[in-house]
């Protein structure tokens, strides 16, 4: 009976072998499968069912070996007493299969649950990706927009032709731009470490208290006229404009000014009023001179004819036409500020004009002892329109006014410069005299005003010239120089040369 059942025995001992085999085969690529992914739940059920199906397999095996290896040694008591045993290792592998396959159940649902809101975090997490990246891209558009929004406003503050001023709420500065150390002629570094404040720079107390009343009560300025003093103590005419800025929350209050110089406009102002001024008077000298001109060439001519005959008087009458030739003269200078002769206008070689002027003045006995200097544009000769007696008469007198300037001074010069500015000539009478006081460059060009002793003057001499200019199309003015001296500039329109040669 034994040879009938080899076979079987043969086939079952191989089939439990291969079964084992198997299933170690299978429980190594489950784990080869869970490495490539360790967080895939479906590869960790493979891993644990091939776990449980291998301990089947080896059980099982194990058992029918067991099972034939007594069979065939006669030993078929001993496997019906552990026969229940060996079946209940393999139904304790079912059974593992089975809870495994139940667990995997719910494990799945969990799985997909996690799945589900591993997408939603995924997408979450995308779009804050997105929002990140765009918020990025607006603060780095933003922060462009500000730095060049503060480098516009720097560039402004910096290059403004107007004094930019920003005091805090007492006034004390705390920012001035270039154009601000310009006017009043103070560094900022000076200002910051001296506490300077605006109140320091405003000439006259009562200008100060108008401001101040205007910013507590309006908080704002608009448009003030006041003077500006200096680091040089002069005064200087501006416009301010300003008003309170609270700032961002947690800012102290501070304010803000404009300031604008005015002094040039006021200047030319003032040179229109006294041009409409010496119109009139001109007017009016015209007639008084012509209504005195003829009484007083009677008088002469009878004092003359009396002084030709032998009289007790004669002592008198020369004193007579003395004076009254002293009275001629100013009506003759009246004349002249009045414009009413005539005059030949030819081209008139400037540089020829002042070099006569010059030879003239070195054999008069008031410039032997003065140094003269004389820089005249090299670059090409300078013509103008005009009556070169009559200029000749303005250049003189203003180089005689400069020399009495000078007089008490051992080191006195005057330098006779010309000047080409783009159509016109600029003829500069310099001295380093004692100046011009303030309160009278005003009145400098009105007719009868002198600063000198009674009977060495007449007052006429600059104002008959500022006529001779104007009537020349040009203009004349006075100022003082930042050294020791004045200046006297007159300016002309410049001639084509090649009228000149026609």
């Amino acid at each position: 009976m034994i040879a009938p059942y080899l076979p079987m025995v043969v086939i079952d001992v191989l089939g439990s072998f291969t079964m084992v085999v198997l299933s170690l085969l299978c429980c190594y690529k489950a784990g080869i499968l869970r490495e490539t992914d360790r967080d895939n739940a479906l590869f960790l059920y493979l891993v644990w069912i091939s776990t449980g199906f291998m301990i089947f397999a080896v059980s099982r095996a194990f058992g029918h070996i067991l099972m034939q290896f007594l069979i065939l040694t006669s030993h078929t008591d001993t496997w019906q007493m552990i026969a229940a045993f060996s079946g209940s290792v393999n139904t304790v592998s079912f059974m593992l299969v089975s809870l495994i396959t139940l667990f995997f159940n719910q494990s799945w649902k969990m799985n997909e649950k996690i799945l589900r809101s591993r997408k939603k975090l995924e997408a979450a997490h995308a779009q804050l990706l997105s929002l990140n990246q765009n918020l990025e891209q607006k603060v780095v558009e933003r922060t462009e927009m500000l730095t060049s929004s503060e480098h516009k406003a720097r560039r402004i503050f910096e290059y403004s032709l107007d004094t930019i001023l920003v005091t805090d709420a007492h006034f004390k500065i705390q920012e001035i731009n270039n154009a601000g150390i310009v006017l009043t002629g103070y560094k900022k570094k000076q200002m910051l470490e001296q506490n300077m404040g605006l109140m320091d720079f405003i000439a006259h107390a009562p200008d100060w208290n108008c401001l101040l009343q205007q910013l507590n009560t309006n908080e704002y300025v608009l448009n003030e006229e006041c003077d500006i003093l200096n680091a040089d103590n002069i005064n200087i005419r501006v416009l301010i404009s300003g008003g309170v800025d609270y700032g961002a929350f947690g800012c102290a209050k501070t304010f803000h000014f404009i300031i604008k110089d005015i002094n040039e406009k006021k200047q030319m102002e003032q040179q229109i009023a006294q041009a409409d001024k010496l119109a009139a008077l001109g007017e009016l000298s015209a007639g008084v001179a012509h209504e005195i001109n003829n009484p007083l060439g009677i008088i002469l001519g009878y004092t003359q004819l009396m002084l030709k005959q032998a009289s007790e008087f004669e002592e008198d009458l020369k004193t007579i036409e003395k004076h009254v030739k002293n009275c001629k003269e100013v009506v003759s200078n009246l004349l002249s500020f009045s414009r009413k002769g005539s005059r030949k206008m030819e081209n008139v070689d400037i540089h020829n004009m002042l070099n006569g002027v010059i030879n003239f003045l070195r054999n008069h006995s008031d410039f032997r002892k003065v140094q003269i200097q004389l820089n005249l544009w090299e670059n090409e000769c300078l013509w103008v329109k005009g009556n070169a007696q009559e200029l000749a008469q303005v250049v003189l007198n203003l180089m005689i006014n400069a020399c009495h300037a000078i007089q008490d001074n051992p080191a006195g010069f005057i330098e006779l410069a010309t000047q080409k500015e783009n159509a016109h000539i600029l003829i500069h009478v310099r001295d380093n005299g004692t100046g011009i006081s303030k309160q009278h460059l005003p009145r400098i060009f009105d007719p009868f005003f002198t600063t000198k002793p009674v009977g060495q003057g007449t007052g006429l001499g600059l104002s008959v010239g500022y006529g001779i200019i104007r009537n020349h199309q040009g203009d004349i003015l006075a100022a003082n120089r930042n050294s020791p001296g004045a200046q006297f500039t007159i300016r002309l329109p410049l001639v084509n040369t090649n009228s000149n040669e026609e």
